[in-house]
C-alpha cells in the first residue's frame, strides 16, 4: 500500500440505513471537531450535492466528492460482494486507502462486505490469521476494549490469542503510558471451564508478554476488570447487540419511571444534571466505530443504524487509528511474537 498522509479519510457515504443525509453532515461535524481532518465523501454526487453546499464553503479543499455510482445492498451474499467493482462506493472508498489517496476507510455497510473486500483490496497484514472488529464498551471505571464483534464466528486458540496482541496494541497505540489488561471470556474464571479452543488460547495466552489476567465472565466486561476482553465473533456480537438493547430499554424504563408521578417529575428535576452526565457517558454513540484490525490498513465500521453523532464518532475514531499508525504497529507486534515463539 502507497504511504500517504494520515489526515485524509475515505468516507462510504451509502453505507448503513441513513445514507448521504446523515453521513454529510457527520462528516461536516468530524471536520469541525479536528481541524487536522480531511474527509473524502464517496458516492453517488448527486444524492450528495444537497448536503455539500455548506461542506464546500465551510471547509474548501478539506472535503471532496469521489464519485461512485453503485452501492453494495445490506444484504448482499458473498458471491455478490466479490464481483462487487470500483463502481460501488464501499469498494471505491478501500481502493483510495490503497491506493494511498485516503489513509482509512469508515463504512456503516455490510459487515461481509467490509470484510471480504477490506482482505481483498488491502490484504491483511504479515502473519495475521484474521482480521477481528474491535470496540470500546463504557464500564463502571470508564471503557474497555472488545474483539471479536463479529467478524469471525469460528476461531482457533492461536487465532484467539492473536486477538488479544492485536487488541492489547491498538489500546497501547491510545495509551502509551500503561500496558492493557487482557481477559478471555469464558462461562467460568476457573481453568477448566469452558471448551477445548478457549483453554488452550488460555494456556497460550499465559505464556505470552502481555499483562494477562486469565478467564472473565460476562459480568466482569462492564465492571472494567480488564481493559480488553477477547472472544469469538459469535460471543463478541451477541454480547454487543444484548448491552445496546439492555441500554436502551433500562433508558427507556427510566424515563417512565421518572415520569410517572408529580414526585417522581420533581426528583427527576433535582437530579437532571447528574442523569444528564450518566447519559452522555453510558450513549452508545459515544462508543461507536470499529476498527477492523489485521488489515493492511485502516478500516473502522460504524453501527448500520448510526445518527449523526453516532457517524461522527466512527470518523473520528478512524483519523485517531490513522495518526496512532495501528496497522504499522501491529505488524510489529506480530512480527515480535511469531519470532519469540519459534525461538
Amino acid at each position: 500500500m502507497t504511504q500517504t498522509t494520515d489526515k485524509t479519510l475515505a468516507l462510504d457515504v451509502h453505507g448503513g440505513d441513513h445514507g448521504p443525509s446523515v453521513l454529510v453532515p457527520a462528516a461536516l461535524d468530524a471536520l469541525k471537531a479536528d481541524p487536522a481532518l480531511n474527509v473524502i465523501l464517496v458516492g453517488r454526487p448527486d444524492e450528495i450535492a444537497p448536503f455539500f453546499d455548506e461542506a464546500d464553503a465551510l471547509f474548501g479543499q478539506r472535503v471532496r466528492i469521489e464519485e461512485a455510482t453503485e452501492v453494495i445492498a445490506s444484504d448482499a451474499r458473498p458471491r455478490a460482494i466479490l464481483r462487487a467493482g470500483p463502481d460501488t462506493s464501499l469498494f471505491r472508498a478501500l481502493q483510495l486507502v490503497k491506493e494511498g489517496k485516503a489513509a482509512a476507510c469508515v463504512s456503516a455497510g455490510n459487515t461481509v462486505a467490509l470484510m471480504t473486500l477490506g482482505v481483498k483490496l488491502l490484504g491483511v497484514l504479515p502473519g495475521v490469521r484474521r482480521p477481528a472488529l474491535m470496540s470500546q464498551f463504557p464500564t463502571s471505571g470508564g471503557t474497555i476494549g472488545m474483539l471479536d464483534l463479529g467478524a469471525n464466528l469460528n476461531v482457533d486458540a492461536q487465532q484467539l490469542a492473536q486477538f488479544a496482541l492485536m487488541g492489547a496494541e491498538v489500546l497501547r497505540a491510545a495509551h502509551p503510558d500503561r500496558p492493557a489488561s487482557v481477559g478471555l471470556l469464558n462461562v467460568g474464571h476457573e481453568d477448566g471451564k469452558g471448551h477445548s479452543v478457549v483453554r488452550e488460547a488460555h494456556e497460550l495466552l499465559k505464556t505470552s508478554d502481555l499483562d494477562y489476567r486469565g478467564f472473565i465472565e460476562g459480568h466482569d466486561i462492564f465492571e472494567g476488570k480488564v481493559d480488553l476482553a477477547v472472544c469469538d465473533g459469535f460471543a463478541g456480537n451477541l454480547v454487543l447487540k444484548s448491552s445496546e438493547g439492555l441500554a436502551a430499554m433500562l433508558f427507556n424504563e427510566f424515563r417512565s419511571t421518572l415520569m410517572s408521578s408529580w414526585r417522581s417529575r420533581l426528583g427527576a428535576w433535582l437530579a437532571k444534571p447528574a442523569l444528564k452526565a450518566m447519559v452522555e457517558r453510558l450513549d452508545p454513540a459515544k462508543h461507536n466505530g470499529a476498527p477492523l484490525v489485521g488489515l493492511n490498513g485502516v478500516v473502522v465500521k460504524s453501527h448500520g443504524r448510526s445518527g449523526r453523532l453516532a457517524s461522527t464518532q466512527a470518523i473520528l475514531e478512524a483519523g485517531q487509528e490513522a495518526r496512532h499508525h495501528v496497522p504499522e504497529r501491529i505488524e510489529a507486534v506480530i512480527e515480535k511474537h511469531e519470532r519469540e515463539t519459534a525461538a
